[in-house]
């Protein structure tokens, strides 16, 4: 849990030094943002159904050797990428509000070291777009190494 965390520090500080207060800079970022990551969801959703029917009808036929079990190492890193591709995707959409608003009951230090409040809110965003396309980047190499392993498995079973 340390290293995804200090990575994603690591990506914020790279994202707060590219970041700036223009509106007319972050309001490209806030419009795009949203609907740009939430039809890559759609589209991974919809290829992790593909393949997760697949994986059902190749395993639950008895005239396989291939179980179910030897799968789930790629199905747990997929949900765990899912889910955090998700999270960037909800972050996507509050934090325009939250640039407007604020976070409720606490006020933005305003300190000489610290960045002012629209930078730091473009910083968010921008890490929020580092990390989805991290993410989508897993997620691609998760499914070609699921298919990897698969045909391994198949070439493991085939009595040739």
């Amino acid at each position: 849990m340390i290293k995804p965390v200090s990575v994603v520090v690591v990506i914020f500080l790279f994202c707060l030094v590219f970041s700036s207060s223009e509106e007319s800079a972050y309001k490209v970022i806030e419009a795009s943002t949203p609907g740009i990551l939430g039809a890559i969801l759609g589209g991974i959703t919809a290829g992790l159904s593909i393949i997760f029917s697949v994986l059902l009808t190749v395993t639950s036929t008895n005239a396989t050797n291939i179980k179910l079990s030897s799968f789930m190492g790629f199905i747990s890193s997929l949900r765990t990428d899912v889910l955090a591709l998700l999270a960037c995707l909800v972050a996507s959409l509050i934090l325009p509000y939250l640039r407007i608003t604020g976070i409720p009951l606490l006020n933005y230090p305003i300190h000489e070291l610290l960045p002012d409040r629209h930078t730091f809110y473009t910083a968010l965003e921008l890490t929020a777009i580092v990390v989805s396309v991290a993410i989508i980047v897993e997620v691609f190499n998760v499914m070609f190494g699921l298919f990897k392993y698969f045909s391994k498995l198949g070439d493991e079973s085939d009595p040739e």
